[in-house]
């Protein structure tokens, strides 16, 4: 069974500097670079174990490469 931790550790090995977190009935990636770019990107699945700890990795990367380009859209 997927578990956060598992989740995380397939997205830290990936090297995605994302954080998973799971809400009340949802997931979030956050995204912080320490600087002005902090984003957060909702998952609106109610358990981590809906997604396999390679397809959290999978929704990382997807989620990094939208919130990177909402960051350029910004002109950060």
């Amino acid at each position: 069974m997927t578990t956060i931790a598992r989740a995380q550790r397939a997205i830290d090995k990936a090297g995605i500097p994302l954080i998973l977190i799971r809400g009340e009935g949802y997931h979030y990636f956050v995204y912080d670079d320490h600087g002005p770019n902090y984003d957060t990107v909702s998952v609106m699945v109610p358990y981590t174990k809906d997604y396999s700890a390679a397809e959290w990795a999978d929704l990382a990367a997807y989620t990094l490469a939208d919130i990177k380009q909402r960051i350029k859209q910004r002109g950060y």
